[in-house]
């Protein structure tokens, strides 16, 4: 008889949705469930509903300053979940701290329907999803902290660079700067229009959904110098 694998820690792959805003629970679940997304409310007090259910986006109100605990201890659970906090205000530092703890999508309250229902798709995919009013700020921190990393070494850029063109390239070593795509345009001397379909090009090579998971691949394969990138 085979044995019976035994684990300490479940694997439910749950997407778990934080609202720090208690009525706009009930509107967010509505635009999900419109848009073939159904979303389970429960208690953040009660958690056994996360324990019980699996590969399902669950809802529940916490309030800001709890977050950041109560992410911790869901995914010390289980940290399959796929964690995802709507704030009524944001800055670096809370951004941070929530990716720290495994969080891998951050909005605001104000997100429009779209991006909300975006967000929750890529977030179950797999990819970081941060709101795109912060992506250049915390594309500057996160080389920042890799600029000063003890464990540098040169890159291997052959793949990059078989995979874009020279131009592409280009404008992706901008974009590890934090260029938007109005400073690119001006650093290169091209239109508005023709960096969004470069941006667009490269995201669709890279296989990621926005310029933030693109730095983030690009340096966590080494495909770039980021020691190159200062300014």
């Amino acid at each position: 008889m085979l044995a019976k694998l035994v684990t300490n820690h479940p694997i439910n792959n749950n997407t778990v949705i934080f609202v720090e805003n208690s009525l706009f629970v009930a509107g967010i679940r509505t635009i999900l469930e419109f848009n073939q997304i159904n979303a389970i409310k429960f208690n953040i007090e009660e958690n056994v509903l996360i324990q019980e259910v699996s590969n399902s986006v669950l809802i529940t109100q916490v309030s800001g300053e709890e977050m950041v605990k109560e992410a911790k201890r869901i995914m010390l659970h289980d940290d399959s979940t796929k964690i995802i906090t709507i704030k009524n205000t944001l800055d670096f530092y809370e951004i941070d701290r929530l990716l720290n703890v495994g969080v891998k999508g951050i909005c605001l309250t104000d997100v429009d329907e779209a991006y909300l229902v975006n967000t929750v798709k890529q977030v179950q995919g797999g990819q970081f999803m941060v709101d795109n009013r912060f992506t250049n700020e915390l594309i500057k921190e996160y080389r920042f902290l890799k600029e000063n990393s003890i464990h540098f070494m040169p890159p291997d850029d052959k793949y990059i660079k078989e995979l874009l063109t020279n131009r592409e390239f280009e404008i992706l070593h901008l974009l590890v700067k934090g260029f938007s795509n109005i400073q690119i345009g001006k650093e290169l001397f091209i239109s508005n229009k023709t960096v969004k379909n470069h941006v667009a090009n490269i995201l669709m090579k890279l296989d990621v959904q926005d310029r933030l998971n693109a730095v983030i691949k690009v340096i966590k394969n080494n495909w770039i110098s980021i020691k190159q990138e200062v300014n």
